[in-house]
């Protein structure tokens, strides 16, 4: 395997490092953007992550674009924790938004999704342990979700005052469909990995231990499959929802600063923040 860079830079909160870093590996059958834990907190998603997620992103769009042999035909998303896939936004990032910062922080992340969405080749999330708020968001981003049986999805904003910021509002009614995703959202439910593939939600779910497995052979399948043809295929499922995306994303825009105005998502925003303190 060979692995790209990887940022070390950090920020203290609460005195803690808590900043996650993204890193880009080549294996024999696929590539891996993984998402690198903390120590043994879970994986979150900051400014430095998006930019580190970007940073990903070129290498991946290069290496496709120039149809070398060692291009990849797959990219697999996962997480070092084995407890979290990702569980959204950091922490520090709420006590920093506002009327005039919220929407760089909503167009930031639908940028980089919208690109791990729009590359030409299929795109699998390794979901262990739970994936909420942004986290699922990521996740969503993804061609397809696989699961072990430990993981837990939600999108879990109503909890705090927000309303799902990075295409969530597409993307889970478009899998689950309307009215399972509106469940979901208004009761902030956490989905495990049988219910999440029932619903749709997820595409798979296997052991822990034959996670690793799964994406080998689903990636060796893919190497005896027309590589035009899936781009193609791909290309043209995503032209047809992105006027709709687009839409999308400017609605969640104007809902989040909407949100962030309102005091009861103020009050809710603090007193979690003080919980975590404590």
């Amino acid at each position: 395997m060979k692995p790209f860079a990887r940022s070390s830079e950090g920020y203290n909160y609460l005195g803690l490092i808590m900043q996650t870093t993204v890193t880009l590996t080549q294996r024999e059958t696929h590539w891996t953007l993984t998402l690198v834990a903390p120590g043994n907190k879970p994986p979150t998603i900051d400014y430095q992550v998006l930019s580190e997620l970007n940073g990903a992103l070129d290498k991946v769009a290069a290496a496709t674009a120039s149809g070398a042999d060692d291009a990849p035909r797959c990219l697999v998303v996962e997480s070092t924790s084995e407890r979290c896939f990702c569980a959204g936004a950091n922490i520090s990032i709420l006590g920093t938004l506002s009327g005039k910062t919220i929407a760089d922080w909503v167009e930031r992340g639908h940028a980089a999704l919208n690109r791990l969405e729009d590359l030409p080749i299929p795109v699998v999330a390794t979901v262990r342990g739970y994936a909420l708020g942004g986290g699922l968001e990521l996740a969503l981003a993804c061609d397809l979700i696989v699961c072990d049986r430990s993981a837990k999805l939600g999108l879990t904003e109503a909890n705090i005052g927000f309303v799902p910021g990075w295409g969530g509002s597409f993307r889970l009614p478009r899998r689950v469909g309307v009215p399972i995703a509106k469940r979901m959202f208004y009761t902030a439910e956490m989905v495990e990995a049988d219910s999440a593939l029932s619903r749709g939600l997820a595409d798979a779910v296997v052991e822990a231990s034959e996670l690793e497995s799964w994406v080998a052979d689903f990636s060796r399948n893919l190497a005896e499959k027309s590589e035009v043809g899936i781009r193609g295929f791909k290309t043209i499922l995503n032209a047809q929802d992105r006027a709709a995306r687009d839409a999308n994303c400017i609605a969640e825009a104007a809902q989040s600063l909407e949100c962030i105005g309102n005091p009861d998502t103020q009050r809710r925003i603090n007193a979690f923040l003080e919980k975590r303190k404590s």
